[in-house]
């Protein structure tokens, strides 16, 4: 099966985020809702930009190693997170030689001197004149054959919302591309684990996969709440509670069953993937400790070009292009 183009792919995940966002249990939680929803902003740019960044690499399909034949649901990818190496120094560009018309400083707040220099006219060519645009077309008809394709496809793309409790138990959320039905589900596991995967394999077919996750202490839930919420997410390991939804409703509850499946045949791997991503964290917040950005003095240099007010004659006559 082909994939949706990656407009449509990001509208999709925007969809199902809103609709996480907006779904009864986040709203019910009015004492929770504050502390979990203050970051979800940067939350969201962040995840979608990496998101993005991801889809844009076609990263080869890692077969682990230790793969067993009854292993049918597995990360095609070999975890493995590199060891930090401290950034190059940065470079500092020699400033072009030509001749400057005004200047402006400017002390910044720590101290450096900001200059901006105005130079001599830009003899660059100017900007192309835009294509008219395009005459709108309809939408066609999607033909039998795509509905089967896009169906498959929101089948197997997963968007999960989750918050998950002391690293044991987490709260689910989800919606079914099909009925557009909401579900949560009660889980007896962490699915923070699966932070930073975005595809996997089930029994022979690729899945893509997006998780936006916040962990939360129990104790600071029973100060700020009470004791019932943290009562009503007791659950025992391993177990699965649908408490929004159609339960009885085996496809549209399939991708929580499925994550299960894949946590408990890479729960090793993932442990070890998130125990060197937190190693990496630490050693780049040493070194960036160790070697704080020197202040220094910064100037820019800026070019009037072709109709700028700063020119003798800013409207010369237009030759081929815009004025």
């Amino acid at each position: 099966m082909s994939r949706l183009p990656f407009r449509g792919w990001l509208k999709a995940n925007a969809v199902v985020v809103v609709r996480l966002l907006n779904s009864p249990s986040t709203r019910k939680d009015l004492k929770i809702q504050p502390i979990l929803m203050k970051p979800i902003p940067l939350v969201l740019l962040a995840v979608f930009v990496a998101s993005a960044s991801l889809r844009s690499q076609d990263a080869p399909i890692v077969v682990p190693p230790d793969l067993t034949p009854e292993q049918t649901t597995y990360i095609p990818s070999s975890l493995v997170v590199p060891a930090f190496t401290p950034p190059a120094p940065i470079v500092q560009k020699p400033l072009p030689v030509i001749r400057v018309d005004a200047t402006n400083r400017v002390r910044g707040k720590n101290g450096c001197l900001i200059t901006s220099q105005r130079g001599e006219a830009s003899t660059e060519p100017d900007l192309p004149t835009p294509a008219p645009a395009a005459t709108p077309v309809g939408t066609p008809e999607l033909t039998a054959a795509e509905i089967a394709r896009m169906k498959w496809e929101q089948r197997h793309r997963f968007n999960l919302g989750a918050t998950v409790y002391d690293h044991q138990v987490s709260k689910v959320q989800w919606t079914d591309p099909e009925t557009h039905e909401f579900y949560e589900a009660l889980c007896g596991f962490d699915i923070g684990l699966l932070a930073g995967i975005d595809r996997f394999v089930h029994e022979g077919e690729h899945y893509q996969f997006l998780l936006l996750h916040s962990d939360v202490e129990t104790a600071k839930i029973r100060r700020l709440a009470g004791a019932q919420v943290a009562q009503a997410l007791e659950i025992p390991a391993g177990d699965i509670l649908i408490t929004k939804g159609n339960a009885s409703d085996v496809a549209a509850t399939a991708p929580i069953r499925i994550i299960k499946k894949l946590i408990n045949s890479e729960k090793q791997r993932l442990i070890a993937y998130h125990a060197a991503r937190e190693q990496y964290g630490r050693q780049a917040v040493a070194w960036n400790a160790a070697h704080p950005p020197v202040p220094h003095d910064e100037i820019f240099v800026f070019r009037p070009h072709r109709g700028s007010r700063y020119l003798p004659n800013p409207q010369p006559a237009n030759q081929g292009g815009n004025p």
